[in-house]
């Protein structure tokens, strides 16, 4: 319930109390999807951190951040300093307004339109990150300038006309009343008339304005919610009770990044033994099939020694010749012949064979018996990957499994951050461009000579690069087929049944003097026709 309504109204609210007659000394952001304002007040350091991420928005205060040495960028500098004046929320709406003695800032929770905008005495706007088509600057100034902003507690005047179907009553007038809410209603009581639900809904949402909020989890399926210790729904049997919202909510926050980074190592492990353990039982069963259809040395040998008794009766051009099996009571015996080559290179071709197929069934059993070993291995890797949930125990896993080599060096690939990240079949890392500009800083400096490069053909899409670790390795067909659709999933191609996708290394990409960004040339190429996807297999690495 973190991004409902009256939680937001709330937290505004307490913000109030803590932030009063802070001025605003620096805005900027170190994550693709989050704002950051340093507030401070004789020396007192605070700040005000806003996430635009439209799956995790939320707005909140904390004591302290350490900004990073590199890689972030300030927004608005040309109005700051400000001085901090209030936090108001929209009447009835998700929107909360940061009022300044020069500007306003409008935090909005709006799906995909999620967004902090600056708004000047001019009514200028100007946003944090770039809205997708379909916004509008000028509708949003004229909303917030007819829209009441207010910074005490609300609670609204509800009236319902239809007692038998008061949930679509409630959330059709009353949109700020949330699905959670009207959960929390459903399991209070049974409710004999408007009145009682009306009075029931009041207190739900005084106890929202008043309750102690509660961060409830569960730690083997990492759920989390952050709710009211009076409320029903969502809890788990672990609950941490706090005195403000505030720290509720950084503590949820804190706690649901933690899960997200342990969910994605789960999911990476969890992908690398599920297909390695599936490829090493499909390996051990062929070469227990070939164990089984035993040595055929002997036979081989048996024949090369029958040909080269009656070598006087071999002809070249002959398919075939029948003889008598001097080992088997002379019975007759029809022997295979290579008609392009001569007799005694016939005879040496099946003791040719006599002594491979030796070589080959030692190999066999060898084999067999070092993909076993690899099996249990895994198998042991996979009961303690089952056995526990947690970050600590993924690590140990993971560095068993030497499936985070690039987290153990930060200088290598040091820019990997700023592109798209896959694993496919954990163990093929995979980076995809954002822009043109990006798809140029991929392919120039990220791409390394002998890395595979991937591009829908025909269309505008993003450069993909597919590492190679090893240049001695042989990148398997299907692993470039996973990359080429990746390749057409991140195109115009995307919504295609079937897409062409020409890939290259990229050692054949060059990018020729005046080439817009973005464009780039191909000295070679091959084609691959695929379906536009992620592959099932394939893990989204990058923390947004």
């Amino acid at each position: 319930m973190y991004k409902n309504y009256f939680f937001l109204n709330r937290i505004v609210i307490e913000a109030n109390k803590i932030i009063q007659d802070f001025m605003i000394t620096s805005i900027f952001s170190q994550d693709k999807d989050k704002l950051i304002f340093i507030l401070n007040k004789n020396g007192e350091e605070k700040l005000i951190e806003i996430s635009v991420n439209p799956g995790f928005p939320y707005f909140t205060v904390k004591e302290k951040f350490n900004r990073a040495k590199k890689n972030t960028l300030d927004f608005f500098e040309n109005y700051l300093p400000l001085k901090l004046i209030l936090l108001e929320i929209a009447e009835n709406d998700r929107i909360i307004k940061i009022k300044t003695d020069k500007c306003n800032f409008y935090f909005s929770i709006r799906g995909k339109f999620t967004n902090v905008c600056l708004v000047d005495s001019k009514n200028k706007i100007t946003n944090f990150k770039k809205m997708p088509d379909g916004y509008s600057d000028e509708s949003f100034i004229n909303e917030i300038n007819s829209t009441k902003f207010i910074s005490y507690f609300n609670i609204p005047e509800f009236k319902i006309e239809n007692f038998h179907e008061y949930k679509i009553d409630i959330k059709k007038k009353y949109p700020i009343i949330s699905k959670e809410i009207i959960f929390e209603l459903e399991n209070r009581t049974s409710y004999q008339n408007e009145h009682e639900i009306i009075k029931e809904l009041k207190k739900i949402i005084k106890e929202i304005e008043v309750g102690n909020p509660v961060v409830s989890m569960d730690n083997q399926t990492h759920d989390i919610n952050l709710i009211i210790e009076s409320f029903n729904i969502f809890k788990f049997d672990e609950t941490k009770l706090f005195g403000n919202l505030i720290s509720a909510l950084n503590y949820f926050i804190s706690k649901k990044y933690y899960f997200e980074i342990v969910e994605s190592k789960r999911k990476i492990i969890r992908n690398y033994l599920e297909n390695s353990l599936e490829k090493l039982s499909n390996k051990i069963n062929n070469v227990k099939t070939s164990i089984e259809r035993g040595c055929r040395t002997d036979e081989y040998q048996k024949l090369g020694n029958l040909l080269l008794v009656n070598i006087n009766l071999i002809r070249t051009g002959m398919e075939n010749i029948e003889v008598k099996d001097i080992y088997d009571g002379n019975t007759l015996i029809n022997i295979k012949l290579d008609r392009n080559i001569s007799p005694q290179m016939n005879i040496n071709k099946y003791f040719d064979k006599a002594k491979s197929d030796k070589i080959k069934f030692d190999k066999s059993k060898e084999l067999y018996s070092n993909l076993t070993k690899q099996y249990k291995k895994l198998k042991a890797i996979e009961e303690k990957f089952l056995s526990e949930i947690s970050n600590e125990n993924y690590e140990l896993i993971m560095n068993e499994l030497k499936l985070n080599q690039q987290e153990k060096n930060p200088k290598k690939d040091d820019i990997q951050s700023k592109f798209k990240h896959y694993l496919i079949e954990g163990k093929y890392h995979v980076y995809v461009g954002k822009d043109s500009k990006n798809n140029d800083l991929l392919t120039i400096q990220f791409a390394k000579q002998n890395d595979y490069w991937f591009h829908a053909r025909s269309v505008a899409g993003s450069h993909v690069v597919l590492r190679v670790e090893n240049t001695k390795e042989v990148i398997p067909k299907n692993i470039l087929k996973k990359a080429a659709s990746l390749a057409a999933y991140h195109s115009k191609a995307k919504t295609s049944g079937l897409a062409p996708v020409s890939f290259t290394q990229k050692k054949y990409v060059v990018k020729k003097k005046g080439m817009e960004p973005g464009k780039v040339a191909l000295l070679k190429e091959d084609v691959l026709i695929v379906k536009p996807e992620i592959p099932s297999d394939t893990v989204y690495l990058t923390v947004e």
